[in-house]
């Protein structure tokens, strides 16, 4: 049996588990994204930015991110279902939006015009979004009938 055939023997067998996991894990990453400006602040890491882009660029694809996440409880399904292709979707965009608008920040941080801390702590909230959102994505389009 090869190793992909037995991971999705093990997926079909533990689905509520398996689905358990990546809903938990989606919504720590959406929960740390929604705070990291506010966190930043308080450690001595804030940015001088508007609090207005602190929501735009945080709060609403956190929050976007833990609604995907609460309609997957409330739906769940197996990983080839509508729903987890729309969680993987939304989440994907979601990470692709809060990491695009922290890559400047990056560049600011080699000229020196930003702290590195800050840049790096408020960029780490879009990669995790991205990445697991990303990996629902693809887990849903490869469990996907006739898909292998």
């Amino acid at each position: 049996m090869l190793a992909a055939d037995r991971t999705m023997a093990h997926n079909a067998a533990m689905p509520g588990a398996l689905h358990v996991r990546w809903a938990a894990a989606l919504a720590a990453v959406a929960a740390w994204a929604t705070i990291v400006p506010w966190l930043a602040e308080a450690v001595g890491l804030g940015l001088d930015v508007p609090t207005r882009l602190e929501i735009a660029d945080h709060v609403v694809p956190g929050v976007v991110t833990l609604v995907a996440v609460a309609l997957l409880a409330v739906l769940g399904g197996r990983s080839a279902s509508t729903v987890w292709l729309g969680v993987g979707s939304v989440t994907f965009l979601a990470g692709l939006w809060t990491t695009s608008t922290h890559v400047p920040l990056i560049f600011d941080a080699f000229e020196g015009a930003t702290p590195w801390g800050a840049a790096l702590l408020h960029f780490s909230a879009g990669p995790p979004i991205l990445v697991l959102g990303l990996w629902v994505l693809l887990r849903s389009l490869r469990s996907a009938p006739g898909v292998r």
